[in-house]
């Protein structure tokens, strides 16, 4: 199976939802690259799944091409209380169409499965996580809505009992334990039971996205399985052929890569930065960088460096060009 975990982190005064899942899937054979963890088809909401790949993977592409054809469903107008209960009802209908299972019972023929579906209420202004699951007696999903005693975190999955032992542990590391406020303990406990070989159904590389509010998902990669290894996204290996637009992770720090900017720069010239002169100069008054800077700031300042270190090497080439043309 796998282990997911949904927790609401604070960042100083402000909260984020953090899904984060394995990437393992296996029924009879062993995928260490299967996705797990789906964007809607809307910005406010993300699920993922732990259980039978044969069941969860219809079901999660109905509700997907669902939301993405509906004007209700797709509009952001729509509180996810109101996805959720479509969802329920949509998963319940197809799993009670299944036919052609016999001489085995309908239960063993659906198999063991469960969900993890949550994002951002603007209705009641906060964040929220219901598990789903089937109710056979019920011949229904039903949903269970997330939080224990105030400690806003769930595991779905393989080994969650010890899962939570884990986080306790690890909430004690850094006195947090009455606390009950989260950063990335929940991350660092899946790290840690992927990177034991006794937990032989949790596996592969961590798939992790975050939801803001008031309602916008961002997914990250990973290097995996540290910083001295490859960049990875949604359990896959990154290259030049498949390279996502999105930050990546250490998974050891959990701090982001490359996403720092110099403090000091020299004096910066006029015909080197171009129409970008004047806000680099006014970024850097003196070569130091100036203090507040917002993160659409920081984003154009990393682009425009870009930008001018991919023009000094096109300078650099073709000069090298010219001078081998003249040799010859």
């Amino acid at each position: 199976m796998t282990l997911c975990v949904a927790w609401i982190r604070q960042v100083e005064d402000t909260e984020e939802l953090v899904f984060a899942t394995d990437s393992c899937l296996s029924g009879g054979e062993r995928w260490h690259s299967g996705v797990k963890l789906f964007e809607l088809p809307r910005k406010d909401c993300l699920i993922c799944f732990a259980g039978e790949t044969t069941r969860t993977y219809p079901l999660i592409l109905n509700l997907i091409s669902s939301i993405k054809f509906d004007e209700h469903l797709s509009n952001p107008h729509t509180d996810i209380s109101d996805v959720l209960e479509y969802l329920t009802n949509l998963f319940s209908t197809l799993c009670n169409s299944i036919s052609g299972f016999a001489p085995q019972s309908f239960e063993d023929a659906l198999g063991d499965f469960h969900f993890m579906f949550g994002g951002w209420s603007w209705k009641s202004n906060e964040f929220k996580v219901w598990k789903l699951s089937y109710n056979h007696d019920l011949k229904a999903f039903l949903p269970n809505q997330v939080g224990k005693e105030n400690m806003f975190f769930d595991f779905i999955g393989d080994e969650t009992e010890k899962a939570e032992e884990l986080l306790i542990e690890e909430m004690s590391k850094s006195k947090k334990v009455l606390s009950k406020i989260f950063d990335m303990e929940p991350f660092r406990v899946l790290l840690e039971m992927i990177r034991k070989k006794e937990y032989d159904s949790i596996d592969g590389a961590i798939q992790i996205a975050k939801i803001h509010p008031p309602g916008i998902t961002e997914f990250f990669g990973v290097m995996w399985p540290s910083i001295k290894g490859k960049k990875t996204f949604l359990g896959k290996d990154v290259n030049f052929d498949n390279n996502p637009a999105v930050k990546f992770l250490d998974p050891d720090t959990c701090e982001i890569i490359g996403d720092d900017i110099p403090v000091k720069i020299e004096d910066p010239l006029e015909e080197l930065y171009g129409i970008n002169f004047g806000f680099v100069k006014d970024c850097y008054p003196e070569g130091k960088i100036k203090t507040g800077l917002t993160k659409r700031e920081k984003h154009t300042l990393k682009t425009i460096f870009k930008e001018v270190a991919y023009a000094q090497f096109i300078g650099k080439a073709l000069l090298e060009e010219l001078e081998n043309s003249e040799e010859a």
